[in-house]
Parts: structure tokens; C-alpha cells; sequence
């Protein structure tokens, strides 16, 4: 086995020879055996213990027996403990999603600090097992590759190891463990694939553990290969200075829509029964079609996906006079004079009669319903139209304001001054106002 396991961390560069590394250990067999095998292949090892209060006295005693482990033989040992009920209430994740990402979230500081990798103890039948969660819970393309043996710090020496290959090399070592019965909890998806659905297969088909190990290695290379190619057909989508990024429709309505769809909208919250929504929506070029996760939005503008973060509700200003302009708000008023005044000038620039303004005046995002009586038009229009006649992109529509004085809209920013408020040849005080948001 250690030659298995040195020629397998040679073979995809996870360590250097003697090189240092955090190791996780649970107590359990696979955590001690890797413990055992990083020290045999030569790795200055330091122990990182998670108490993730679970299993009340059970749990105080794994902490207690890997600590004695360590100090018996001099290893470096960290040890946290988790709050597992406050993470649950706070993003009403499961218990072991939550438990996971407070673990990886700890692994991550601590090699932050040095050491700068960290081993866990995933091996072949961890994978094989994951395999199938990824295919009973739609997790998308990346499900097809399973537990990869590095992903950024972490690394998994023992991922083509099987758990038989492990028991025997703790036995031969005469390597102490602690059994968790939570590992045999049915209420689970992960036990329930590991004692039901993988001994099932097995007596249907003998040797089938086997296959699916070498299925693995294989999934694993095909996987690398599908990353490489998304990747590369979205390595020019740049985020703009919002964080949105726009994606024209050929770009995703080719030859696999759906991965590439899987891989633009990767942890960003979005349930896969949503892709398919999606992509009908483009299919149908239906503008405004807008898709919502806790953390993302994606909408179907007129040629293109725009994929963005989510925005807190866009803030207000009261302007009490024009000396008055709150210092965070995206407009600023000045007195000007006629001769200044540019007709050509970009539309972020706008000139006022003085005289026909009544502050104090609010600055607000433009709302559904809102009208103004644009200057020239001779009648009022909905503010929506207005911007579909600018073509203003969908995703902009947000961030769009407008000046208000008391129940009149006199300025839609960036766009349309109001009748009864722009400069003429009468005008004897002027205001210029400069917007400088969106």
C-alpha cells in the first residue's frame, strides 16, 4: 500500500518529497491509516481534529484519543470545535452540508498558515459512493468526477485505496481507531448507498466494487478533459464593473447547452430543474425573462444571459437644496450659466430651470407604474416604456433613478428631463446636473 499510495502522490504532484502537511483525523480507520502512511512515505505531519458535537461524550472521547495519539509521538496537534446548531439556524442547511463547510472552512485558515495543503482521508469507495449521491441528487457535470484527488489545498492521497486495502493495512500496522455508529445511520443517503445499494449491486453482479473503482480513474480523466473544454469556452466572459457577466446565446444554445449552462451557474445557488427554464426562455428570446437564487440573478436580455449577484434594495437621498446633495449620492447640482449649456452634451448632463424647481427633491429607484411627461412629447409615458425605447439592457433597469419634486417625476436620469423644468430662452437661473450612477 505505501507504494501505491507514494507512486499515486508522485504521479499527480500532491506533495513534494519531506514535504509538511496537515492531516484530518477523525479517529476513524481511514484517518489513521493516512496519518500512518504520511509518516512512513516521509511527510512531517500535523494533526488538524474537528469536534463537530454530534455525539455528546463520544465525541469528547475521539478529541481525547487522537490528542494522546499525537503527544505519544510527538505529532503537532489543532483541535476545533464547531457550532453546528447556530451554522443550521442561520442558512438552514443540513446537517452535514453544514458540518462540512464550517470543517472546510477551518482546514482552509490552517493552511493559511502553514502548512499549505492538507490531506484527507477519501478513498475509492468514498468516491464510488459519491458517485451515486451525485446521480440521485442532480449535482450536474461535476458529479461525473466524483472526489478529485486535489481540489485547491486540500488533497486525498488515498482516493484510488479501497477501504478493504485500508483495514488490512491498519491490521498489519497494529494502527489504533475509534469506531463512529454514526457510519452506520441509515437516515443517511451516504450509509444507505454504502450498506443497501452497493451490496445489492454486488450480489447482482459479483466484482462490481471493482468495476466502478476503475470507472472512477476513468470518470475522473473525462472530467478533466469536459472542465478544460468549458472552461475554455468561457474564459472571455469577464465580469463588468457590476460583477455581471454577459454571455451571448450562441455561446450557451450550442453544441451541449446544458453542461455549459451547469458550468456558468456552478455554486451559485441555482436548483438544476431551473437550467431547463432557462434555456427555454432564450430558446423563445423572452426579454425580461428574470431567474433568482439566494445569491444570484440571471436574465434573458434581448441577444444575451446576464448572470449577475444579487443587489441590496438600491438606497434613496433626500436633496434639501441644491447645496445640499448628500456626499454618497450619484448626482451632483451646481448653478450654471447659458453659455455652458451643450445640446450635444452626453445625457448624464442635464440643465434646469432654476426657477421652476421646488426642494426639497428625492432621489429614488424608478418603480413599476412610474410616469413622467417627458419635454416635447406632449403627454405622459411610463417610465418602462421609455427605457425599452433607450434600449436600455434588462439587467440596467435596476439601477435606474429618477429625481422627483413631491408627486412629479422631473429628471429619469441618464435619459429624459421633465416638461416644464428645461432651459429656455427666458431662463435666468440655471441649475447643471450631473448623474453619475448607471
Amino acid at each position: 500500500m505505501l507504494n501505491k499510495v507514494r507512486a499515486f502522490i508522485s504521479r499527480h504532484a500532491l506533495l513534494q518529497p519531506g514535504e509538511a502537511v496537515w492531516v484530518a483525523v477523525s479517529g476513524g480507520v481511514d484517518s489513521m491509516v493516512l496519518l500512518d502512511v504520511l509518516q512512513e512515505l516521509g511527510h512531517a505531519c500535523h494533526v488538524a481534529h474537528v469536534d463537530h458535537g454530534l455525539r455528546g461524550a463520544a465525541s469528547d472521547a475521539d478529541h481525547e484519543f487522537v490528542e494522546g495519539y499525537c503527544e505519544v509521538r510527538n505529532i503537532p496537534f489543532q483541535a476545533t470545535q464547531v457550532d453546528l446548531h447556530h451554522r443550521r439556524a442561520t442558512t438552514g442547511e443540513s446537517t452535514q452540508m453544514a458540518a462540512r463547510e464550517l470543517r472546510m472552512a477551518w482546514f482552509q485558515d490552517l493552511c493559511n498558515r502553514g502548512p499549505n495543503k492538507l490531506a484527507t482521508a477519501h478513498h475509492a469507495d468514498d468516491a464510488v459512493e459519491t458517485f451515486f449521491m451525485g446521480l440521485m441528487q442532480g449535482m450536474g457535470s461535476k458529479s461525473l468526477g466524483s472526489i478529485p484527488a486535489r481540489n485547491g489545498p486540500f488533497i486525498r492521497p488515498l482516493i484510488e485505496v479501497t477501504r478493504q486495502e485500508i483495514l488490512d493495512h491498519a491490521t498489519l500496522r497494529n494502527i489504533p481507531w475509534r469506531e463512529d455508529i454514526s457510519n452506520e445511520d441509515t437516515v443517511y443517503l451516504r450509509n444507505r448507498i454504502r450498506h443497501e445499494l452497493l451490496p445489492q449491486l454486488e450480489a447482482w453482479r459479483p466484482g462490481v466494487r471493482r468495476t466502478w473503482h476503475r470507472n472512477n480513474v476513468l470518470f475522473r480523466e473525462v472530467d478533466r478533459v469536459i472542465q478544460a473544454v468549458l472552461d475554455a469556452l468561457v474564459k472571455d466572459l469577464i465580469p463588468d464593473d457590476k460583477g455581471a457577466v454577459h454571455v451571448p446565446f450562441d455561446t450557451v444554445l450550442g453544441t451541449m447547452p446544458h453542461l455549459l449552462l451547469h458550468h456558468l451557474l456552478r455554486d451559485k445557488g441555482f436548483h438544476p430543474d431551473l437550467h431547463e427554464r432557462i434555456l427555454d426562455a432564450m430558446d423563445q428570446a423572452r426579454t425580461g425573462a428574470r431567474f433568482e437564487s439566494a445569491s444570484h440573478v440571471v436574465w434573458v436580455d434581448r441577444s444575451e444571459l446576464v448572470i449577475e449577484p444579487r443587489k441590496e434594495e438600491p438606497p434613496g437621498w433626500l436633496i434639501a437644496s441644491p447645496e445640499a446633495v448628500p456626499p454618497n449620492a450619484p448626482l451632483r447640482i451646481r448653478a450654471g450659466v447659458a453659455s455652458e449649456i451643450d445640446p450635444s452634451a452626453a445625457r448624464s448632463v442635464a440643465w434646469v430651470d432654476a426657477d421652476a424647481l421646488e426642494f426639497p427633491l428625492f432621489l429614488r429607484p424608478w418603480q413599476e407604474g412610474d410616469r413622467m411627461q417627458p419635454a416635447g412629447l406632449g403627454g405622459s409615458k411610463l417610465i418602462s416604456d421609455i427605457l425599452i425605447d433607450a434600449k436600455v439592457p434588462r439587467h440596467l433597469k435596476a439601477s435606474t433613478y429618477v429625481l422627483v419634486q413631491g408627486d412629479r417625476i422631473i429628471w429619469l436620469c441618464g435619459h429624459r428631463l421633465a416638461e416644464g423644468v428645461k432651459t429656455g430662452l427666458s431662463t435666468r437661473h440655471i441649475l447643471r446636473f450631473v448623474w453619475s450612477g448607471t
